[in-house]
């Protein structure tokens, strides 16, 4: 299903022809290789459609980061595109599993704000008292990042079927995600070029290889056979 044809073929005025070009799978067999997904949880069309645009610029990236000869720094770069819309096709499936079965987090209490108290000497420090103020409402749910998600799965390993060791190297991929945001650094060494390489690349391809072909996420594994030249002991 994944197309061995070189990515050359795609560019421009090169081949006419469509048939000719390099193209992913489609939208559509996308759509269905998501077959798993709970289509009762609200906006889960909208979901899919989402997992399936994803999963067709990841594969891009893959063929990108196979044939292409990048600079370092666009190889570098590249590889966090790789992370960042791997770790989002992840949270979007992930918030899907956790909603259907019933494991979000829930709230029954709105907040209608804080009460400062004076200050109060306690030892050798003042110490201010806030009080938040709640009222009872029906139940609605909460935010949940992807933290929660993933540990929410990894204390109910039944829902993935997945090796153990793909949760703390998630958690290691997740801060690497959270790099989209360019200005939260810790030291003048700690930028892109120094966090993202072909180990994390192959890591994060095999954890999307694992899952994605899990028969808790699909019955048609296939589709997602271009991401198994990844596969490393994670």
């Amino acid at each position: 299903m994944y197309s061995n044809k070189p990515l050359e073929t795609i560019i421009k005025g090169k081949f006419s022809k469509a048939e000719d070009r390099w193209y992913p799978n489609s939208v559509d067999n996308y759509k269905m290789a998501f077959n798993k997904l709970d289509m009762t949880v609200a906006n889960s069309q909208a979901l899919k459609s989402n997992l399936a645009y994803s999963m067709q610029y990841l594969e891009y990236l893959e063929k990108q980061l196979s044939e292409v000869e990048l600079s370092s720094v666009l190889y570098v770069m590249t590889v966090k595109s790789y992370v960042i819309t791997g770790m989002s096709i992840l949270e979007g499936l992930f918030s899907n599993i956790v909603r259907s079965k019933g494991w979000w987090k829930m709230s029954t209490t709105e907040s209608l704000g804080t009460v400062t108290a004076n200050k109060k000497r306690f030892g050798e420090h003042e110490l201010i008292v806030k009080t938040e103020l709640c009222k009872e409402v029906a139940s609605y749910e909460m935010q949940m990042n992807m933290d929660e998600l993933i540990k929410k799965l990894e204390n109910h390993h039944e829902a993935l079927e997945v090796n153990h060791l793909v949760y703390p190297a998630l958690r290691r991929l997740k801060d690497l995600r959270n790099r989209i945001h360019l200005q939260k650094l810790e030291s003048e060494t700690d930028h892109d070029y120094n966090a993202f390489d072909l180990h994390v690349k192959k890591e994060m391809g095999s954890i999307l290889f694992q899952i994605l072909t899990s028969n808790m996420v699909t019955d048609l594994p296939d589709y997602f056979e271009f991401l198994k030249l990844n596969e490393t002991t994670v």
